[in-house]
């Protein structure tokens, strides 16, 4: 990477680490307002999960257990996401049993059409009742459940949130456990709030909101690095995936794609499947001639409920045009954003944040995709050399 560039995210790492992760809190409040972290019991059902996650129009819900002579009761074994769902779906057998050709198995015979339906009702029946607890731990976000002070640097939570596993961690208001402790009203902040309120979960969309709407604590590492070319942040992303580091391989080699695609004629369970298997959270749906037709991710599982299990059977297009009860600020199941190659960073953050999409295709000839740009790439381009959370 250039020295000039470089030397503006070392810079502006070390302005980042003398700002307190409360300062992002305090800017949070006020662009949403006050609110309680969500958080469900160990022993809800997956249904209850899916419903919440659809409702509230978020991805991920801390998960806890309740712990007698705690101050607070309760104690979080981990963060279930929407991949922990898709890992725990994808490969469940009553979709072998739902598929068209089983019926065909049965015969005529009605006892044993009563018995394969009653079969698919128990399956269902065990698929969404299943405790949340045994989805814990399906994804490394939710192997460890890692908890940050609000008093630590932001240069902290951007390591934690720039790598693979992590999309979100807890931390804990120190602010509002002193206002909860004194009964404190300070205005629009944490106003005496209840008990346990303290924990908050902060995502890698309230990092970047905070950072693009403070661009003055670090001037000079915002306009270079939002200056860079859309191809240039995906190539240096792709690098570090395949050796550690993007910023320290050389700048000829050859482009590493991070794309995986499905073709329009695959079902959506079998889109589901490409992702598990490929480890994304998002797939681009490609027409005959390869184009950008439309945009499957893991979040479009929130859409499952009792009433439409069978709808994963259908072709994707299909499926993304099932009801998922969207809120009104909640964008469309195959909302599909794509650039150019030559795209500044400013305009794929400008439409990510505009369009409330985590991530934003890159499109060469013919809307073919050739890249893609996510909140992680973004967020990791402001880590210099080797400061870059290890994984382990």
């Amino acid at each position: 990477m250039d020295p000039g560039v470089q030397s503006a995210i070392t810079e502006g790492y070390n302005a980042l680490h003398k700002v307190p992760i409360s300062t992002l809190l305090r800017h949070r409040r006020y662009r949403k307002g006050t609110s309680g972290l969500i958080s469900v019991p160990e022993d809800t059902t997956l249904g209850e999960v899916m419903s919440l996650l659809r409702t509230e129009g978020i991805l991920a819900v801390p998960v806890y257990k309740e712990v007698e002579g705690d101050t607070f009761g309760k104690e979080y074994t981990g963060i279930v996401s929407i991949y922990d769902i898709l890992a725990f779906t994808v490969f469940q057998k009553i979709f072998d049993q739902m598929d068209p050709g089983s019926s065909e198995l049965v015969g005529d015979d009605a006892d044993t059409l009563k018995d394969f339906i009653d079969s698919i009702v128990e399956g269902q029946q065990i698929y969404f009742n299943t405790p949340v607890s045994e989805l814990v731990g399906l994804s490394r976000e939710s192997q460890e459940s890692w908890t940050l002070n609000s008093s630590s640097p932001i240069s902290s939570l951007l390591q934690m949130l720039t790598t693979a596993a992590y999309h979100r961690v807890l931390v804990i208001d120190e602010d509002a456990l002193a206002a909860s402790a004194m009964g404190d009203d300070d205005g629009p902040g944490p106003t005496a709030p209840p008990a346990g309120s303290s924990i908050t979960m902060v995502t890698q969309t309230d990092l970047l909101y905070f950072l693009m709407e403070h661009t003055d604590i670090a001037p000079k590492l915002m306009a270079t690095i939002l200056n860079l070319p859309a191809q240039t942040v995906d190539e240096l992303a792709a690098r570090r995936a395949k050796e550690g580091d993007a910023n320290q391989v050389s700048g000829n080699r050859k482009h590493i794609s991070r794309v995986v695609t499905v073709p329009d004629s695959v079902t959506a369970l079998e889109a589901f499947r490409v992702m598990y298997t490929h480890g994304v959270t998002a797939v681009p749906v490609i027409d005959k001639d390869g184009g950008l037709a439309a945009n499957l991710s893991a979040s479009d599982l929130r859409g499952i409920s009792t009433t439409n299990l069978e709808c994963l059977l259908d072709n994707v297009y299909t499926f993304l045009e099932v009801d998922t009860r969207r809120r009104a600020d909640q964008v469309k199941a195959d909302q599909l954003k794509f650039v150019e190659p030559e795209a500044t960073l400013q305009q794929v953050v400008n439409l990510m944040l505009g369009s409330h999409v985590h991530r934003v295709w890159i499109a060469g000839e013919g809307d073919k995709p050739i890249g893609v740009v996510t909140f992680s790439d973004v967020l990791s381009t402001l880590v210099p050399d080797g400061m870059m959370a290890v994984e382990q």
